[in-house]
């Protein structure tokens, strides 16, 4: 189990005993973490801004019941996710309602194909590609891949986090390869804009 850092726990004691300013520390430690998932979720920057300092404020409201023995990276990551599947959700019903058909279609889950030994993520030259395709995955699975590869994240804290169970996880991250595997496979195959067929 990850352990916490020792100026996170010495901050949110910190913020407990009523120095409401130690809390900037935590901000400015686990604020662009915290960001990139709410981007990478929402796909909009403002929408992901507006979700973390969310976040943020919730965390401040909750601090009391924070246990210190976790880290507070893992627990600001699991409020900022819940707080963009909340939006994702919102989204949808919006979508249903504005719909004239009353639904909204979803992109299907990418089969699991054949796995490759060699991972997507570490493709080296290819970072924008890599950052569509990553935005092209549906959101579950989306959320797991950049948990594990981005942040760098163990199963067991992508789990608490995304809130299934590792088996989850590890069925969405296996999904996740492999449908970054074949955008990035389409993506070298798309013609140059302007060429001939």
């Amino acid at each position: 189990m990850a352990r916490p850092d020792p100026q996170d726990t010495a901050d949110v004691q910190r913020v407990l005993a009523g120095d409401a300013r130690a809390f900037e520390g935590l901000v400015q430690r686990h604020g662009r973490r915290a960001y990139d998932v709410a981007r990478r979720m929402l796909r909009d920057p403002h929408e992901a801004e507006d979700a973390v300092q969310h976040a943020f404020l919730n965390a401040y409201k909750a601090l009391a019941r924070f246990d210190t023995t976790r880290p507070f990276r893992h627990w600001i990551l699991r409020i900022t996710s819940n707080l963009c599947r909340n939006r994702i959700a919102a989204r949808k019903v919006r979508g249903k309602l504005l719909s004239p058909t009353g639904g909204e279609e979803t992109p299907p889950d990418p089969p699991a194909g054949p796995g490759r030994p060699d991972d997507p993520l570490a493709i080296q030259g290819r970072a924008a590609d890599l950052r569509e395709a990553i935005e092209a995955l549906p959101e579950k699975y989306r959320l797991a891949v950049v948990l594990k590869y981005l942040h760098e994240l163990p199963l067991e804290e992508i789990s608490r986090i995304t809130e299934v169970p590792v088996a989850t996880v590890k069925t969405h991250l296996h999904r996740g390869r492999a449908a970054l595997r074949r955008l990035l496979a389409e993506s070298e195959t798309e013609p140059e804009a302007g060429g001939t067929a």
